[in-house]
């Protein structure tokens, strides 16, 4: 992976077209990265924050819902310019592209995109595919149970013989920012710094830590322990500070030779926030299983044995066998009494978990037979938006019609009829 990279870094411009037939550029646009890429490459060229920076220092996510649809076109303009340009090197006329969308992405974001894409940029073809069932792709599998630990949000949905079944997508607000703030916590209310050979408490001497601070924090000395037996006890509070761990201490460095000591209360129960129960009794845990739920009952056993761990924020060491742990242990509760899964199988992925959607997309543009799937130019010039795909909506995308009035979409073959 790294001899790869070095690579790229030295691979001329004339590398990238020299083929008669321009190759793809794959994005996958994510609420705190977005990668971007080649078809045909095993590793995105960059993996860049979601974001723009104003003259006046302001930060604007390109994948905020309460952009207007006028700044969500500069913003995704300015942001579409500089991976082009700045990132990848390349003229984007007369390219095709692949974006791994979210699964529940706004319509407004899509329309903007294309817009974007087809009028000033001039792509030549545009498909749009949903990014966790390309998780899929990389292993060869057409069935899997998805699970993806996302920034703000993590996700699950069931995928059989190629087929998404939309019933069984569940989402809760717990990811990669939950932990992260989990970790702040701790070390504001128990981290101790070292001041010339005097341990003082952090919160009084240097404040709060930033978000880069916590970040490298979490990467260089977190990982997921085993699950703690106090929460056998059903009526136990789940508190990452209150539960057994086996971890030793560590020192981080600051600024001016002063060390945070991070505890191992914070290195291995920190984590313990993605399986703690919100106000609807729901974890990450529980939205597994209640996935398996809503998908029919003679794929579950299929479904159980192949599950899928994506997602930054599953990066971190043992995180799948916490996971198993803590699912084998919900399955007990009469809660999943009708869920007759005794065995969980989870794939060994030969790719990053942070990029396994990315990958699928980057093997979808480098298959020849799919050209037929893009949406082209002129198709969008004569339908426009009604050449969009809608994953929730039966219909296929309006493409090969003619020049007449565009067809009302409509998310129910009988409210067609009607």
């Amino acid at each position: 992976y790294n001899e790869y990279k070095s690579y790229l870094r030295t691979m001329p411009l004339y590398d990238i077209g020299i083929a008669s037939e321009k190759i793809p550029v794959v994005l996958e646009f994510g609420e705190y990265h977005t990668k971007v890429g080649f078809a045909g490459e095993p590793c995105p060229r960059h993996i860049i924050r979601s974001f723009n920076v104003k003259a006046s220092n302001k930060i604007v996510e390109i994948c905020n819902p309460k952009l207007t649809e006028e700044e969500l076109m500069e913003e995704l303009t300015t942001f579409l310019h500089a991976i082009y340009f700045r990132y990848l090197l390349v003229n984007p006329k007369d390219r095709r592209v692949v974006v791994c969308e979210n699964f529940v992405q706004t319509d407004l974001f899509r329309s903007c995109l294309s817009k974007i894409l087809f009028k000033q940029f001039s792509v030549v073809g545009l498909l749009l595919t949903p990014s966790l069932p390309l998780a899929l792709v990389p292993l060869g599998s057409s069935t899997g149970l998805i699970i993806n630990v996302g920034y703000k949000e993590s996700s699950v949905v069931c995928v059989y013989e190629g087929m998404v079944l939309i019933k069984s997508y569940m989402s809760i607000g717990l990811g990669s920012h939950a932990h992260l703030m989990a970790i702040k916590k701790m070390i504001s209310e128990y981290g101790e710094v070292t001041v010339k050979s005097e341990k003082k408490k952090f919160s009084k001497t240097f404040g709060e830590l930033e978000l880069s601070q916590l970040e490298d924090i979490r990467a260089r000395t977190c990982f997921c322990g085993e699950r703690p037996k106090e929460f056998e006890d059903k009526t136990f509070a789940k508190s990452g500070t209150e539960t057994q761990y086996r971890a030793v201490g560590m020192n981080y460095p600051l600024k001016d030779g002063h060390h945070l000591t991070i505890s191992g209360a914070v290195r291995e129960r920190s984590v313990e926030v993605l399986y703690d129960s919100d106000g609807d009794d729901n974890s990450l845990g529980t939205i597994v299983l209640d996935s398996l739920l809503q998908s029919p009952i003679d794929c579950r056993t299929e479904l159980a044995s192949k599950i899928v761990v994506i997602g930054g924020g599953s990066m971190l060491p043992g995180f799948n066998y916490r996971l198993k742990q803590e699912l084998l242990a919900l399955l007990e509760y009469p809660r999943y009494d009708n869920l007759t899964v005794k065995k969980l199988k989870f794939f060994k992925c030969n790719y990053y978990a942070s990029i396994m959607s990315w990958v699928g997309g980057c093997i979808m543009g480098s298959v020849e037979h799919l050209h037929d799937k893009y949406i082209t130019r002129d198709m969008y010039y004569q339908k426009g938006e009604y050449t969009l795909p809608n994953w929730t909506s039966l219909h296929p995308p309006i493409r090969d019609a003619g020049p007449s009035t565009p067809i009302r979409r409509t998310s129910s073959p009988l409210l067609a009829k009607a």
